[in-house]
């Protein structure tokens, strides 16, 4: 009887833990499908600014002459490099820490056997503890972080940061270790340069509009045409307004897509683990009813037994 107590206690916890695992899906879901809506809404914007940024400079008369903004010079000899990781303030989401932490490793190792002096910038307790855990140097973000649903006020505060280090040379390129959303069906971890600005950025962010639904990809393009732009008052002007703002956006876009990827890696890992549980539970009922049975075969063998000595 206590093996069988034993086991109807076991089939309980997991039937409860199967519960917790199929409401954190269920949640988890939900507010991934938030996060790609966020994507989707802030995308056409990030590209509508680029091109804005990509026509003003060439008013400017491009690089020609010299760097149009101090977050576009390309320093010649790279010496300082500044990594931002950016992982989650939980758990249970599967393999995303741990991707994020192996490649922001795998990235510090290649920059230091170049000669380049490495500043790591963590954001996420998952991360702040991995980094403790491997002994690595680094500087947690001040205050609070982005979450699920990320302001835009903390993406501004770090990107003001990471623009001021650019800006007084303390880093001569800015990089960011995230997990990028390429569709709802595939993330990864990457590496992406924000700082200095290059004109590549500003291609990869019109590209970013093939994330859109096909028709309003389809009418995007039939209304996109070639338009003559008046600068006032100079492009220079404009310039010092749209670049630190391109910057900000990039870090908004990059905290946005690490929040979808994280909340679809918590689904996947929660119903994993809803799976295994119905699994477990199966196995501890067959368990469960084949010790019962044996308990009654064993309950009438006696009694049998007991009939034949009476005779």
């Amino acid at each position: 009887m206590a093996k069988l107590r034993d086991i109807k206690r076991r089939i309980k916890s997991v039937k409860n833990t199967a519960k917790i695992t199929h409401t954190m899906e269920l949640v988890a879901t939900a507010k991934a499908k938030v996060s790609q809506g966020r994507i989707q809404r802030a995308i056409p914007y990030f590209a509508a600014l680029a091109e804005i940024a990509g026509e003003a400079r060439k008013a400017g008369g491009g690089e020609e002459a010299g760097p149009l903004h101090p977050l576009l010079a390309q320093r010649e000899t790279v010496k300082k490099v500044t990594l931002l990781v950016v992982g989650a303030n939980r758990g249970l989401c599967g393999g995303y820490n741990g991707n994020v932490l192996r490649l922001a490793r795998r990235r510090r190792d290649e920059l230091q056997a170049e000669g380049k002096e490495v500043t790591l910038l963590a954001v996420g307790k998952k991360i702040v503890n991995g980094f403790k855990f491997q002994q690595l140097a680094f500087e947690p973000i001040q205050g609070p972080v982005p979450d699920d649903r990320p302001p835009y006020a903390d993406c501004e505060r770090i990107a003001d940061e990471l623009a001021k280090r650019f800006a007084s040379e303390a880093a001569d390129r800015v990089e960011v270790v995230y997990t990028h959303y390429f569709s709802a069906g595939r993330q990864a971890a990457i590496v992406e340069q924000i700082l200095p600005i290059q004109p590549k950025q500003e291609e990869a962010a019109e590209a970013a509009l093939d994330r859109k639904p096909k028709d309003a990809a389809a009418s995007s393009k039939k209304t996109t045409a070639t338009v003559d732009f008046i600068i006032e008052p100079d492009p220079r002007s404009i310039l010092d307004a749209i670049f630190p703002l391109q910057v900000k956006l990039h870090v908004y876009r990059v905290f946005l897509e690490a929040a979808a990827s994280e909340q679809i890696a918590r689904r996947v890992a929660m119903k994993n683990a809803s799976d295994n549980a119905d699994e477990v539970g199966r196995a501890l009922r067959m368990q469960y009813n084949r010790a019962r049975q044996a308990g009654i075969t064993k309950e009438i063998l006696e009694i049998v037994g007991g009939a034949a000595a009476l005779e």
